[in-house]
C-alpha cells in the first residue's frame, strides 16, 4: 500500500528539518572550530543525527558545506526576491532589490560568508564552495540586469560587472564595520550607487 499524500508530507517535512538542523549545527560549529578541525561524526552528535545520515543526504563534509550556500540563499529570501523581480518593471527599483538583496545576504549570513571568504586561500573544499556562492550570486545578478534591459532602459555594457563589484563583502565591510554605517544607509547608497553606474541616459556613451 502506498503512503498517504498527508503521511508523505509529513515525511518531507520531517526530512527538510532534519537536513536544516544538520547545516545549523554545521554553521555553528565550523564558526567556533574552523571546517578542518570539524568532523563529521561532531556535527552528527551535535545536530542528533547518526553520522551516516548525514553521509546519506550530503555525501562528505565538503558536501555540508555546499549545503550552506543552500541555506544562505534561503534565509537571505534571494528566491522571494528574483520571484519579486520579475514582477517589476521600473529599473530603479530592479536595482533596489540587488541592494536589499546584498543587504539581507550581509546581515543574515555574514558568518557563512566571512567563512568562506577567509577559508578559500587555505581550504579547496571553502574555495570550491566559495566559487560556487560567487557563480549563483552573479546569475542572480545577470537575472535582475536582463530584466532591466527588458524594460526598454538603457545600460552599460559591463552593467553585471560593476555590479558585482560594487556588491562585493568587501565594499559592504569596509562601509558597514571599518565605518560605521547602518545597514539600512549602506543599502539606500549602494541602490543609489548601482542606479548611476549602470543605468545610462538614451543615447548616451558610457564612460
Amino acid at each position: 500500500m502506498s503512503d498517504l499524500p498527508g503521511v508523505v508530507r509529513l515525511r518531507d517535512r520531517r526530512e527538510a528539518l532534519t537536513l536544516r538542523t544538520i547545516l545549523t549545527t554545521a554553521r555553528r560549529l565550523f564558526a567556533e572550530h574552523g571546517y578542518a578541525r570539524t568532523p563529521i561524526r561532531s556535527i552528527a552528535k551535535e545536530a542528533g543525527v547518526a553520522p551516516q545520515t548525514i553521509y546519506a543526504h550530503f555525501g562528505s563534509k565538503a558536501g555540508v558545506l555546499n549545503g550552506l550556500v543552500d541555506l544562505m540563499d534561503e534565509e537571505a529570501g534571494l528566491p522571494e526576491l528574483l520571484a519579486e523581480a520579475g514582477e517589476m518593471t521600473d529599473p530603479d527599483a530592479l536595482l533596489g532589490l540587488l541592494a536589499r538583496a546584498c543587504r539581507q545576504v550581509r546581515e543574515r549570513c555574514g558568518d557563512i560568508v566571512t567563512m568562506l571568504n577567509t577559508g578559500a586561500a587555505v581550504s579547496p573544499d571553502i574555495a570550491t564552495t566559495q566559487a560556487e556562492g560567487a557563480r549563483r550570486n552573479r546569475l542572480g545578478v545577470e537575472t535582475v540586469i536582463e530584466r532591466v534591459r527588458a524594460t526598454g532602459r538603457d545600460v552599460h555594457p559591463k552593467a553585471v560587472d560593476i555590479a558585482v563589484a560594487l556588491m562585493s563583502a568587501g565594499v559592504h565591510d569596509s562601509l558597514v564595520l571599518d565605518a560605521g554605517w547602518a545597514p539600512e544607509d549602506y543599502e539606500a547608497w549602494l541602490k543609489d550607487t548601482l542606479v548611476t553606474a549602470v543605468l545610462l541616459d538614451r543615447g548616451t556613451e558610457p564612460r
